[in-house]
């Protein structure tokens, strides 16, 4: 159960590291499928939002690993829908930005 937990804090602080570096300095090669044929309409609002949403699955990751112990498979399947609650929101706020919202 440890390994699981350590696979867990590692996948999330992961996610919070891109969080931070997709915030601050507005590098979407994390989009990579993106990379050449898309270019962001507001760079610095669209960078705070995926930033921010990076982050909340990073966090959502390292919790889940943690309550995982003590609550089982409940906890995965409600981090699960959470994280693509969290990449359709991802998804909705890059076409917000493509309306120019």
């Amino acid at each position: 159960m440890g390994i699981e937990m350590g696979i867990g804090m590692v996948i999330g602080a992961f996610f919070i590291w891109a969080g931070y570096i997709v915030r601050t300095k507005r590098e979407f090669y994390f989009l990579a499928g993106f990379r050449e044929t898309w270019e962001p309409i507001n760079r610095e609002r669209l960078g705070n939002r995926i930033g921010i949403l990076l982050i909340i699955i990073g966090v959502i990751a390292i919790l889940a690993s943690i309550f995982t112990i003590w609550f089982g498979t409940v906890v995965g399947t409600i981090s699960g829908i959470l994280a693509i609650i969290d990449v359709s929101m991802i998804i909705i706020a890059i076409g917000l930005d493509q309306m120019g919202y």
